[in-house]
């Protein structure tokens, strides 16, 4: 038998599914060739994993972070770098906790309470000589240049006045009477010239007989206290917060007990992420700075700029 002849303008199914697999191919290439070398599409994807990665920070951690956009200098790259907390230290208050580094060890006083918040947790006794807990901060444990969160769980049993925290002569935070608090902070200013005294005051009381999260926190730009995740009271500050090398964070002053229960004391500070360089063809016009509050919601979103663009992204 003759093998049937095909018509010479023909093509067989398979040579079509081969010539459309090849052109899938080659088009495919293209595209991601042309991704690389488009630098919209790069500088949206350095700017996107920036912003993303301080919003989940915000939401996880529960505090402000923000994404800064800089321009370049004498020709080099515009940057953008993320500004986020990092946890340093914990104080859980476990009987017998140990840690890999001393120093992070604190010295305790006080009366052991099983039933805390999230485990064991501490109360002043009558009597005490000394801070309910007291760690030593020189910088390379604990470096404040950047800014500061701290946080604390407090269970408040009746309303006087005390001392909460404090890491002199940077800060201090205090209740009042009313169960208001108010936090002062002693901050280098700008070029670490002079000294500047900021001071913030909540007007809503802290509960009593009820768990509560308190964070107290200065970024170099304004100062806060937040209860429960919820600002209570922000104030302008421009400075570093100041810090001696033989400092010393200190909970509860035995002259001022904490009326109460505390559980769970966290440091973060403030650290920039490595900046990531934008196509040299993209130029900011200007800084720009992206903002997240503690739920992570944008609360500044500037439209950018690139030199040489009319419009904003």
């Amino acid at each position: 038998m003759q093998p049937r002849q095909r018509s010479a303008g023909g093509f067989t199914l398979l040579e079509l599914l081969v010539v459309i697999g090849v052109l899938s191919v080659l088009m495919g290439m293209s595209i991601g060739y042309l991704r690389r070398t488009d630098p919209f599409a790069i500088g949206n994807a350095v700017l996107a994993g920036e912003l993303r990665s301080a919003q989940l920070t915000a939401r996880a951690e529960g505090v402000p972070t923000e994404v800064w956009l800089r321009p370049g200098k004498d020709g080099e790259a515009s940057t953008v770098q993320a500004r986020l907390l990092q946890s340093v230290v914990a104080f859980r208050f476990e009987p017998n906790a140990g840690a890999l580094d001393e120093t992070l060890l604190p010295t305790l006083s006080g009366d052991d309470v099983p039933g805390g918040r999230f485990g064991h947790a501490r109360r002043p006794r009558p009597g005490d000589k000394q801070a309910l807990l007291r760690w030593p901060t020189p910088p390379a444990v604990l470096d404040l240049r950047d800014g500061f969160v701290v946080r604390c769980d407090l269970f408040l049993e009746e309303r006087t006045r005390a001392s909460v925290l404090r890491l002199l002569p940077g800060f201090e935070l205090q209740l009042e009477a009313d169960l208001c608090l108010v936090a002062r902070f002693r901050l280098r200013g700008p070029g670490g010239d002079g000294t500047v005294l900021a001071s913030v005051k909540s007007e809503l009381a802290l509960p009593l007989r009820q768990w509560c999260t308190v964070d107290v926190g200065c970024d170099g730009a304004s100062v806060w206290l937040s209860l429960d995740g919820r600002e209570l009271a922000r104030a302008v500050a421009d400075g570093v917060p100041q810090q001696e090398p033989d400092g010393y964070f200190e909970v509860s002053q035995p002259d001022a007990p904490l009326p109460g229960v505390i559980d769970e004391v966290r440091w973060f500070v403030y650290t920039f992420s490595p900046p990531q360089q934008m196509p040299v063809e993209l130029q900011f016009r200007d800084t720009y700075r992206f903002a997240f509050d503690a739920r992570g919601e944008a609360t500044e979103r500037p439209a950018v700029k690139y030199v040489g663009q009319e419009g904003g992204s």
